[in-house]
């Protein structure tokens, strides 16, 4: 057997938004109604190096093949696979050589989709909380569905908030820097906020006073917590998966700070299958990424490539 290794280069050529978008929505309606196997993953942390690798599998009932994927982040370098799988015959398909580029469009597309889901449709600006590669591909993607939105920029080195706006002006995404913490005006007008951040700690209240809405991304594993567990209080949470995020998502480090209980969540899947309708002084949702999104994309990239 000859196994089929597919690069980056060849990847790009069939990759659109629309694939990836109706890919992991499709995933994430799939894993709500039940019709999808994901089992826990699986994380390495490196310390040391400045490291994490995490190992994520899934399958939608009913399709073509599952996907086994790697994905690491080292010195903020994203790198990865994915293998996919026959799932009629056992026999490996193809490798996505995707350098980590397949895991962090799925997660920009969730993000974007629950995003624009859940926020107003009057809300003009959006806070991103990060200024590394997913804080840029949160803004692009949700430029995507709602392009008359603008964009706050918040990091702790202002050159890397300066250096994110000029790449979101270069892709035609308005952006200008987040007020400095203490400063008039800091956090305030704030509508939705997107946190992006592999923070282990939680940011300051003050950015997320004003929100209406919190998309959190960055919490992925244990040990991990961006999200202050005070701003869930009285919310509406919507979680990728309740068992994951209950076990390393902010979700989860709010019930164990006691801000609400474990049964309040909301599927992201019936959201975005459904619709949603506010009732809550703040809605958030928590994603902590799936193995099923990896398997969808990558059957798609998979279709997309005849083969």
């Amino acid at each position: 057997m000859t196994l089929r290794v597919v690069g980056l280069e060849e990847i790009r050529s069939v990759v659109t938004p629309e694939l990836v978008f109706g890919a992991v929505r499709t995933a994430l309606i799939a894993h709500a109604e039940g019709r999808t196997q994901v089992p826990p993953p699986m994380v390495l942390d490196f310390p040391a190096s400045s490291g994490d690798c995490h190992v994520k599998a899934g399958y939608v009932d009913g399709t073509a093949h599952f996907t086994v994927k790697i994905a690491s982040t080292f010195a903020s370098v994203n790198n990865g696979l994915m293998l996919v799988v026959d799932a009629a015959t056992g026999e490996p398909a193809a490798v996505l050589a995707d350098e980590g580029r397949l895991t962090a469009w799925r997660t920009a597309a969730a993000g974007a989709l629950i995003t624009d889901a859940m926020i107003p449709a009057d809300v003009e600006e959006v806070l991103i909380l990060g200024t590394g590669d997913q804080a840029r591909l949160q803004a692009k993607w949700l430029h995507h569905l709602r392009p008359h939105l603008t964009y706050q920029i918040w990091g702790r080195r202002p050159e890397a908030v300066t250096h994110l706006m000029a790449i979101l002006k270069a892709e035609g995404i308005e952006a200008r820097p987040a007020p400095e913490l203490g400063a008039a005006g800091a956090g305030r007008g704030a509508a939705c906020v997107i946190a992006t951040t592999p923070a282990t700690s939680a940011l300051p209240f003050e950015l997320f006073r004003d929100a209406v809405h919190v998309t959190g991304v960055g919490t992925d594993m244990p040990g991990k917590g961006e999200l202050p567990p005070e701003i869930f209080a009285g919310a509406t949470v919507v979680t990728d998966d309740h068992a994951q995020c209950l076990d390393h998502g902010d979700f989860g480090n709010a019930v164990r700070a006691a801000v609400l209980a474990a049964d309040v969540d909301l599927s992201v899947g019936a959201v975005l299958r459904d619709g949603f309708i506010p009732t809550a002084k703040r809605s958030i949702a928590d994603l902590t990424g799936l193995g099923v999104q990896d398997a969808a994309t990558a059957s798609a990239v998979i279709a997309a490539l005849g083969r």
